[in-house]
């Protein structure tokens, strides 16, 4: 199964190597080709379609502009405003004649007529203008109120076949006493737009209201101009009006008229469908050309390696005996060599290795059993001096009895002793700083009886102790020791409490990250702890549980229950 797990990977992995080196570069550069073909073929059409609308809006509004002028002019033409307020009577010829000049350079391009106050013809440049208009709607009603040129779109009911209609009122006495009126047809917005735009576009003309005022007569979607509405009012763009077109739009700004260029897309979606179906093609053939190849690549190398892998396993199980048969001058077969050698040397090195190991274990244990702390038998010792020269005390004997039989005790070849030895040292150590802070603090011992031949590490209890008398009453106050060994199945817990202030957050996480004391800060605790992992393991160490009453401190020791040999445990002590 292992090796059948390793084929599978390494074919994977050569696998996806071939198909990287042969396929992304591949894709990357079918993704660019494309991106840049799409890119500059929109961007030539869009400037071409720029181009195209500034002309034809150039155009659009140089006609509306000039039909403007004719307007004004024949507005203020006095022969007509004459005519048409009464003032003086003229022949028809003359009135015919001053629009007839008016209107002449435009006469190819836009429908001239006079109208009078009624809405009834007077004259027309053509015959197509209508023989009245309404002058209570349309555009010679706004141009009455406006008083000034208006744009009007001419219904496509319209028997006239107009498109759009300019119109300004001859001012009068009571009002409008005429009208001069501009028509734009059909036949006069193709030669308009004529060769201004493309082959496959169209051009729209539309109202303010964007009803359709004019459509080039390729255009065969009578209902375009109403979808476009529709996506304006819906706040969506006009390319959802058709997906295969542009739209470009020039709005002109005194009539409020749009003139609109649909454009084909240079790639329409069916386009583009093709261009991937054969980018994709090609990418496919080339995946199955690298896999071909990858796979015949994988069977010549996957033996050796699978032989290797199978011996690299047996040594991660630990048999460090396991070697691979070297077979050829290849690189698999110096790799196979270099590999057993290492095996070899490995197998060597462990062995050294758990030999220093284990001296270097006993040699940190004898030394932290060693270090008492300097300070206690300096103010012991500074204790006898001053209490020698007071008095004769009996508390000078007791504490050099106390003294004399905790050093002897420290001094001793011995790494484990029982319980009952380690309370002796306890109790003299205890009597001696009761004798140093006389009421400073009251100690108790509870230990089960079964456990007082139990096996502990040598001077483990006194650096605890110690602890809890020099920093938990650092702060003055007086309280409670104590020192619990209770039996739990096979396990022995030992636990020192006190009443005093316990330790400080930052002390107690310094602690938990084992990152070492500080100068003057809890060492005991950290040889203690230090002592409890050499011998029975990393996760053997001191556990600090939250104090009675969430005052103090209290440190629990877990040591498996042993004894010394010929009692109940045939190990020396070591617990673990």
């Amino acid at each position: 199964m292992r090796g059948l797990g390793l084929r599978a990977s390494f074919q994977k992995k050569l696998l996806g190597s071939f198909l990287a080196v042969g396929l992304v570069p591949l894709v990357v550069c079918v993704g660019l080709i494309l991106g840049i073909f799409q890119t500059v073929l929109l961007r030539n059409s869009r400037e071409s379609a720029q181009n195209q609308l500034d002309a034809l809006s150039s155009d659009f509004e140089r006609l509306l502009t000039d039909c403007g002028g004719v307007l004004e002019s024949l507005q203020k033409e006095t022969l007509i405003v004459d005519a048409m307020t009464g003032r003086r009577r003229f022949n028809g010829t003359q009135v015919y004649n001053a629009l007839y000049s008016a209107a002449l350079p435009l006469l190819r391009e836009a429908d001239f007529s006079l109208y009078d106050a009624q809405g009834e013809l007077l004259y027309a440049t053509s015959n197509a203008a209508p023989r009245s208009l309404p002058t209570n709607w349309g555009a010679l009603a706004a141009a009455g109120e406006a008083m000034e040129t208006v744009y009007r779109q001419i219904s496509p009911l319209d028997p006239t076949g107009g498109c759009m209609r300019m119109a300004q009122a001859v001012p009068g006495r009571d009002g409008a006493a005429g009208y001069v009126v501009a028509e734009l047809r059909e036949e006069h917005f193709q030669r308009l737009f004529q060769g201004g735009y493309g082959t496959g576009s169209d051009v729209l003309v539309l109202d303010p209201f964007w009803d359709q005022v004019y459509a080039t007569p390729t255009l065969q979607d009578s209902a375009l101009a109403a979808r476009l509405r529709l996506c304006l009012l819906d706040g969506q763009s006009l390319g959802e009006a058709g997906a295969d077109y542009t739209y470009h739009v020039f709005r002109e700004k005194s009539s409020g008229f749009s003139v609109l260029l649909r454009q084909p897309k240079p790639l329409t979606d069916g386009t583009m469908r093709l261009f991937c179906l054969v980018a994709a093609l090609s990418i496919l053939l080339c995946a199955g050309v690298c896999m071909r190849v990858a796979l015949g690549f994988s069977r010549q190398l996957f033996e050796p390696i699978r032989t290797l892998n199978s011996a690299m396993a047996a040594v991660e199980e630990g048999d460090l005996d396991a070697r691979v048969e070297v077979t050829g001058t290849d690189e698999i077969s110096q790799l196979s060599g270099r590999f057993n050698r290492m095996t070899q040397r490995l197998k060597a090195n462990l062995a050294q290795s758990i030999h220093q190991q284990q001296e270097l274990g006993d040699a940190q244990i004898r030394m932290m059993q060693a270090q008492l702390n300097p300070h206690f038998l300096y103010n012991t010792l500074d204790t006898l001096k001053w209490l020698g020269k007071i008095n004769g005390s009996q508390e000078i004997s007791t504490i050099s009895a106390d003294l004399a039989d905790i050093l002897r005790r420290s001094i001793s070849a011995e790494e484990f002793v029982e319980l009952r030895e380690e309370l002796e040292v306890l109790e003299r150590y205890v009597e001696i700083q009761a004798i140093r802070f006389p009421g400073k603090f009251e100690f108790a011992l509870r230990v089960e009886p079964v456990l007082m031949d139990a096996l502990v590490p040598k001077l483990m209890l006194q650096p605890l102790v110690e602890n809890a008398i020099i920093h938990g009453f650092e702060d003055g106050s007086s309280g409670h020791i104590s020192v619990e060994a209770v039996q739990s199945g096979e396990t022995m817990l030992l636990t020192v409490r006190d009443d005093g202030c316990g330790m400080s957050e930052e002390s107690m996480a310094r602690f938990l990250r084992r990152s070492g004391p500080q100068e003057g800060g809890h060492l005991g605790l950290y040889n203690v702890d230090a002592i409890l992992r050499l011998h029975y393991g990393p996760d053997s160490g001191l556990q600090f549980l939250p104090p009675a009453g969430g005052r103090g401190t209290c440190i629990r020791v877990a040591l498996p229950i042993a004894h010394r040999k010929g009692e109940n445990s045939d190990d020396e002590g070591s617990g673990g």
